[in-house]
């Protein structure tokens, strides 16, 4: 039995005018389902609405902001170690195309992506 590889590049999409700007990757756990794929991403603290998925060929980009609410409340800082900016994930699944069936949940601080590739619908 062939077994696929999951590869995860780490690809930042950051122009000139916004080098300055800092993009974190958020934790992903990606399964091989007979159908298709789950992918599981973990996203506490991000809302579903700040949260982009787009495909091409065999990849799947997830691209979003995590906000901090607190800032505007003028706290002294003494430790931060959440990340909150724009975030991004970029996944090559082999057999994904444009015409897979996306089905998307949020779920305890966890995004869970259900793709249904076309060769088993």
């Amino acid at each position: 039995m062939a077994t696929d590889k999951v590869r995860f590049p780490q690809i930042l999409f950051c122009s000139a005018t916004r080098a300055l700007e800092e993009t974190w990757q958020p934790r992903a756990d990606v399964y091989r389902m007979p159908d298709g794929w789950l992918v599981k991403l973990e996203l506490a603290g991000v809302r579903p609405d700040d949260v982009q998925l787009a495909t091409r060929g065999d990849m799947l980009w997830v691209r979003g902001m995590r906000r901090d609410p607190r800032v505007r409340e003028c706290l002294h800082c003494h430790r931060l170690e959440i990340e909150y900016s724009r975030f991004e994930r970029v996944m090559e699944l082999p057999g994904l195309s444009e015409s897979a069936e996306i089905g998307v949940s949020y779920q305890d601080g966890m995004l869970l992506i259900r793709i249904q590739t076309e060769s088993h619908r």
